[in-house]
């Protein structure tokens, strides 16, 4: 039986004396991660191919967290000893990418499958692989947090590959989260949808007229922010989810909930497309 853990009761920085590293964490989701795990007292590592918006990052520094950065390409076959000797606690695996626009499966080649999955899964595999064993030589537990996507979950056409290597990330983080469970490390997932990025910017896809529509498009609303991510990522990286490991938490305004149903301008809900 686990041991009352009095800190559920006690608001306050979570992560004082915790370091973590965190992928991508120069722009959006991996900078807004970034700075929530530094103003609740983390030593945060952001490692990313662009570092210059590091200095630029802004966080609550009473608790006396910290942000430094490490340029490095994850996709690099070798593992900066930077990273090891950096003793991580926590691990945000936050790259990943679409790559390209939709494309037929019959268009692509391997080398595009090459690619697809060194950035989106590969990577994960390395960085884990490098950082886990102190993690569980230290002793004192970890926890290690895997961006995935709504994709994951359900069929996205045109990006069959990116959605494939997603899944296989979903299931590394349930399997390995059983594995090292007695260790300590917990590992689990993320997986965003409707989420205002780099990658996906709202703003500039989503014309003013349709803005409107975001009711429609999720039962919360949108688009949702980083910061909604980050939240999120805190719980999994913090005590209070000492108890979880091996899940996939569900950021999207509630649109994988949804499961393609849609309310209706007249009431009710269809699950079949409309003519604009």
């Amino acid at each position: 039986m686990l041991a009352v853990d009095s800190s559920v009761y006690s608001p306050g920085p979570m992560l004082v004396g915790k370091k973590a590293v965190v992928t991508g964490g120069a722009h959006a989701i991996g900078a807004a991660i970034a700075r929530a795990y530094a103003s609740h007292g983390a030593d945060v590592l952001v490692v990313d191919v662009d570092t210059d918006p590091v200095e630029g990052l802004q966080f609550d520094t009473a608790a006396g967290g910290s942000v430094t950065s490490l340029c490095y390409d994850v996709r690099e076959p070798v593992v900066p000893h930077e990273m090891i000797d950096f003793e991580p606690d926590i691990l945000v695996n936050n790259v990943g990418h679409f790559l390209a626009p939709p494309q037929q499966f019959v268009a692509t080649t391997p080398q595009f499958w090459s690619e697809m999955g060194n950035i989106n899964f590969d990577h994960v595999l390395r960085l884990t692989h490098s950082l886990l064993p102190g993690m569980i030589e230290r002793g004192s537990g970890g926890s290690i947090v895997n961006l995935t996507t709504v994709e994951a979950h359900r069929a996205i056409p045109g990006h069959s590959v990116y959605s494939a290597y997603k899944a296989a990330l979903t299931q590394f983080t349930r399997s390995l989260g059983v594995e090292v469970g007695r260790t300590g490390v917990r590992v689990n997932a993320i997986a965003p949808d409707l989420i205002e990025s780099v990658q996906v910017p709202y703003r500039k896809i989503v014309s003013d007229d349709d803005w409107s529509k975001w009711p429609q498009w999720a039962p919360l609303g949108g688009p949702g922010q980083p910061e909604d991510i980050a939240g999120p990522a805190l719980f999994l990286a913090s005590d209070l989810s000492r108890y979880i490991t091996g899940t996939v938490i569900h950021v999207d305004g509630g649109s994988h909930a949804a499961g393609g149903w849609f309310p209706r301008e007249e009431g009710g809900w269809t699950n079949r497309p409309r003519k604009a």
